[in-house]
């Protein structure tokens, strides 16, 4: 596997985190089968025309990455791939963030994928992007380190995230290609003054091995028992090479968070938050290409 390889990270997959109580108490790879393509259905059809050997790229994203993340037994996946997967293909939802995905006008589409609060103030919450940037294939997005321009805050209107790598490792074991520990803290959400940190593992893995035409990572909460925001926050983060030397970015952020008693304005925070990534992150990228 090359170097380049070696280094390809993808720590971006933006569990933007606002379970959290404000100051006052108030709120302001496997061996890869050989099978034909699956039947499609307008519903089903693929909308990036990429193709890895006999299959479009949108099918093995969903054959075999629930199997890679599994076989890592870092956390378990499965709702995740399933808010973009459903079957061999890719869902609706998925669909429109491809088509949709920011190129640097207009406003970032970020998809509710699910929101609801339970009696005892439980909120589950999953978010979903996706930008398109002048990248030959997803891989150069870790020559890059996009990751390090959130240590300066990202923010939006009355809300601020920092977040900053606390360690970087290559080819850590389980297949994944870099491991990368982040820390989350969130100081403003909408205008309230908060105390919210917190660590999250990303793992990155090669769908196809030694194959740079899609990846996928996952991020996981570390420390979960003692955490006293998160059951759970988990996400996806897929590179997917699209045409004319560009490359899909997807961000999937699916969180369940303890003690939530504004979901709306929760959700509200994050949505916004999250289209502040998609600007950062899409400019970037752009003021980084080759003239």
């Amino acid at each position: 596997m090359s170097s380049k390889v070696g280094h390809f990270l993808w720590a971006i997959s933006l569990i933007i985190s606002a379970a959290c109580t404000p100051k006052g108490g108030k709120f302001e790879g496997p061996a890869i089968d050989s099978k034909p393509a699956a039947a499609t259905t307008p519903d089903t059809a693929p909308v990036i025309a990429v193709n890895i050997d006999d299959r479009n790229i949108e099918q093995v994203l969903c054959e075999e990455g629930p199997k890679v993340a599994a076989a890592a037994k870092k956390a378990d996946f499965s709702e995740e791939f399933k808010l973009i997967c459903n079957g061999s293909a890719t869902t609706p939802a998925f669909k429109e963030a491809i088509t949709q995905a920011y190129v640097g006008t207009g406003t970032p589409l970020v998809k509710v994928l699910k929101l609801s609060t339970a009696d005892n103030f439980v909120t589950e919450l999953a978010l979903m992007f996706a930008i398109k940037a002048p990248l030959e294939n997803p891989s150069l997005f870790a020559d890059l380190k996009p990751h390090d321009i959130f240590a300066a805050g990202i923010k939006d209107s009355n809300s601020e995230l920092v977040i900053k790598v606390e360690s970087r490792q290559s080819f850590p074991g389980k297949a994944s290609v870099e491991q990368i520990v982040l820390n989350y803290d969130l100081k403003l959400a909408n205008g309230a003054s908060i105390h919210d940190t917190r660590r999250t593992e990303f793992n990155t893995y090669l769908l196809i091995e030694n194959n740079r035409d899609i990846a996928v990572s996952t991020e996981h909460l570390l420390d979960a028992d003692a955490n006293e925001f998160y059951h759970k926050a988990q996400g996806l983060t897929v590179g997917i090479k699209a045409e004319h030397g560009q490359s899909y970015m997807v961000f999937v952020t699916n969180l369940v968070i303890k003690n939530r008693i504004d979901p709306a304005r929760l959700n509200v925070t994050l949505t916004a938050l999250n289209g502040s990534v998609a600007k950062m992150l899409q400019q970037y990228l752009v003021s980084k290409a080759a003239p």
